[in-house]
C-alpha cells in the first residue's frame, strides 16, 4: 500500500508544473521564456501551449522510467538496487519539477535566476546519486553503461565505485559553483560535471583492455 501511494505521490509532484501551467494558463503569456543563457538573458521561447504539452511529457518520465525497469533484459538485478533505482526516480521528479516551476515563476514576472536554480539542481542531483551509484547492479538502463561495463560484470562493478564517490565530489562543487557570478559558474559546472562523467567512461575502457592482455 505506502509503495502506491509513494508512486501517486511521486506522479503528482512530477505533473504539478503542468496542471499549475493549466491553472495560471490566462495569467501566462502567450510566448513564454524557456531557454536562457549564462547572463540569465532570453535566448529561446515557445508557445505557452507546447510549454504545456512538454512539461506533461517531463511529468511522465518517473512512469517511463518504471515502464522501461520491467523490459530491461537484467531485470532480475534491479532488486539488489532498489533504493538506488527509485532514488534516481525521484531525484529526476524533483529536478524537472523545480526547473518548471521556475520557468512558469519566471513567466509571470518574478526575478527568477534560471542558470543558478539549474547549475544548483543538477549539481544537488549528482551528489545525491553519486551515493547511491555504487550499489548499482548489471543493467541495459541505469548507471554508466559504456560498451565495455556492459561486456563485464566486474568491469561495471569497479567503475561504479569509482564513478560514485566523483559523482558525488562533483555535484557538491556544482553546487557551490551555482553561487559564483556570470559565466564563471557555467566554467565550473562544465569542468566538474564532465570530469565525473568522463572520467569513469575512460576507466572502463582501461579496465577492459586490461583484462584482455591478462
Amino acid at each position: 500500500m505506502m509503495k502506491v501511494i509513494r508512486e501517486i505521490f511521486l506522479i503528482l509532484i512530477s505533473v504539478s508544473p503542468a496542471v499549475g501551467a493549466l491553472l495560471l494558463y490566462n495569467q501566462l503569456p502567450e510566448t513564454m521564456a524557456t531557454h536562457f543563457s549564462v547572463n540569465n538573458e532570453v535566448n529561446g521561447t515557445m508557445s505557452r501551449g507546447m510549454l504545456i504539452v512538454m512539461l506533461i511529457l517531463l511529468g511522465l518520465i518517473p512512469v517511463i522510467l518504471r515502464v522501461l525497469r520491467f523490459v530491461d533484459p537484467k531485470r532480475a538485478n534491479y532488486e539488489q538496487f532498489s533504493k538506488a533505482f527509485e532514488a534516481s526516480r525521484a531525484g529526476i521528479a524533483i529536478l524537472l519539477t523545480v526547473i518548471g516551476w521556475m520557468i512558469i515563476a519566471y513567466n509571470l514576472g518574478y526575478h527568477v535566476d534560471m542558470t543558478k536554480v539549474i547549475l544548483f539542481v543538477v549539481g544537488l542531483f549528482f551528489a545525491i546519486m553519486g551515493n547511491y551509484m555504487t550499489q548499482v547492479k548489471h543493467n541495459y538502463m541505469f548507471g554508466v553503461r559504456t560498451p565495455w561495463t556492459l561486456a563485464n560484470e566486474e568491469i561495471w562493478r569497479k567503475t561504479h565505485r569509482l564513478a560514485g564517490p566523483l559523482m558525488m565530489i562533483g555535484g557538491i562543487i556544482a553546487v557551490i559553483s551555482s553561487f559564483l557570478s556570470g559565466s564563471a559558474a557555467v566554467i565550473v559546472f562544465l569542468i566538474v560535471i564532465l570530469t565525473a562523467s568522463i572520467i569513469p567512461v575512460i576507466y572502463s575502457y582501461l579496465l577492459y583492455t586490461r583484462s584482455k592482455v591478462k
